[in-house]
């Protein structure tokens, strides 16, 4: 074999080599992602045989260089969680606490539940052009104590939902004014009072119809919006709404 030959076939060989090597940098290898799910499967029937549980995924986390293993039971929808385990094989930890026990699933799937039905409320009983629109439980909601309030696989009575909701609406319109914003919130309240879905805080923000981008790649700029953050419901039936809603975003703005 020719020197040239030889030189082609080394050249070729470690291009391979790095090739290989940087797809495993990101994807992980085949031989850690067996050992990995092999002691994903060991660690389960050691500690967790009585939850009737799958494997449903191995994946790679390059910047951690872990790798997760996401386990499912087959008899309930909210016992779900990740084992995280090193290349070599051993477990390092995994998120059953936070994810069943403290009922994290839960409130995530309520909340999904939550925003898909008053999307469909919303968006099918008012003629706004809408940016985004969610009903969801309100934020601070995820702390330990309000979680626990919650149980693992309950099914979702929006009438009397376990905590309490916000609304945040984005609206494009040719009127940019706080007027503007009531009416679009006293909207919001009729739909959702009609289906009986109560709500404890409002948040509306406007974006000139002439900011609304062209396409959905474009994004959406906030520059010359107007907005209302976490207004309650208590004072929606001011008298003189817009006047309250501005005044309540100021003091808001100034804390």
């Amino acid at each position: 074999m020719s020197l040239r030959k030889c030189f082609i076939i080394i050249s070729v060989g470690l291009i391979l080599l790095f090739i290989v090597s940087a797809i495993n940098s990101i994807t992980g290898n085949p031989i850690s992602k067996f050992l990995a799910k092999r002691a994903a499967g060991d660690y389960i029937e050691a500690k967790y045989s009585d939850l009737d549980l799958e494997i449903k995924e191995v994946y790679y986390n390059f910047k951690f260089k872990t790798y997760g293993v996401n386990v499912q039971s087959k008899t309930s929808e909210d016992t779900s969680f990740t084992i995280y385990i090193d290349g070599l094989g051993n477990i390092d930890y995994d998120d059953y606490e936070h994810r069943v026990t403290n009922n994290f699933n839960t409130w995530n799937r309520l909340n999904m539940e939550i925003d898909e039905k008053a999307n469909q409320l919303i968006r099918g009983e008012l003629d706004y052009v809408f940016d985004k629109v969610f009903i969801q439980f309100i934020e601070t909601s995820k702390s330990n104590q309000d979680l626990l309030k919650l149980r693992r696989d309950m099914k979702l009575d929006i009438s009397s939902p376990p905590l309490p909701l916000e609304t945040y609406i984005v609206v494009f319109t040719e009127e940019v004014s706080y007027a503007k914003i009531a009416e679009v919130a006293k909207a919001i309240e009729k739909v959702l009072e009609n289906h009986n879905i109560p709500i404890d805080t409002y948040s509306v923000r406007l974006i000139p119809l002439s900011d609304k981008p062209k396409n959905e790649e474009e994004g959406v700029s906030w520059v010359n919006s107007l907005v209302v953050n976490d207004f309650p419901k208590e004072l929606m039936s001011e008298k003189n709404l817009p006047k309250v809603m501005e005044d309540y975003e100021l003091k808001n703005s100034l804390e």
